[in-house]
């Protein structure tokens, strides 16, 4: 995951400009992370040509046709290094984690707050769909039951959940772990929608009644 390089930034990775493209999280088995890459790494080069932002780095790959071998130019701490990375094929379709049922993070007959949520991994897609930006990180809730208390909290498909009652979620496996761990018929949930995040309080149909 890739993301620009503002000016604080620039100066932070100690960049003699703010061209490049910096790394925010490399997911584990992925190319870039059999392949060295690491958080905070800023591609400069890809294939010889210079990396104006993380945009033209993306077009670039997506001209790349997959299992081709690349060279990446890279700072790390301020020292240049190189790279060959063997590009993978992003999937059209993520893979929802609804735990083998239907209502995504639901569970057996007892009604619970996120009872008819159905929640998948964040990837490049569902960021360009639903225009997330790469310093959000989460599940990302793909269905909202009608009628569920998800629902009446106004949580809706796009939205991403960040926190499940203060800890933080940084996939769709995490949460439907955290979800498990739920007690009671209340909880905070700090969701990202609409540009920004906030929290909201979600109850059970039995304790809004």
């Amino acid at each position: 995951m890739i993301q620009p390089v503002t000016p604080d930034l620039a100066k932070e990775f100690k960049l003699p400009d703010g061209a490049g493209a910096l790394i925010g999280e490399v997911t584990k088995d992925s190319p870039a992370d059999k392949a060295g890459l690491k958080e905070g790494d800023v591609v400069t080069e890809f294939n010889g040509k210079k990396v104006t932002d993380s945009r033209h780095l993306r077009l670039m790959i997506s001209k790349t046709a997959p299992e081709t071998k690349a060279s990446l130019k890279v700072l790390r701490e301020g020292k240049e290094q190189t790279f060959t990375v063997k590009l993978g094929e992003l999937p059209t379709e993520g893979l929802a984690k609804s735990g083998g049922g239907s209502g995504g993070l639901r569970r057996g007959t007892r009604a619970d707050p996120l009872d008819g949520v159905t929640v998948e991994d964040l990837d490049a897609r569902a960021r360009r769909q639903f225009n997330i930006p790469n310093r959000v990180h989460g599940a990302l809730v793909t269905d909202v039951e009608t009628g569920s208390a998800a629902a009446a909290a106004g949580m809706r498909p796009g939205n991403v959940i960040i926190e499940i009652n203060r800890q933080r979620v940084t996939g769709a496996d995490e949460a439907v772990e955290l979800s498990e761990k739920i007690k009671g018929d209340r909880l905070l949930l700090r969701v990202w929608g609409n540009g920004g995040s906030r929290y909201v309080i979600v109850e059970t149909k039995s304790k809004r009644a």
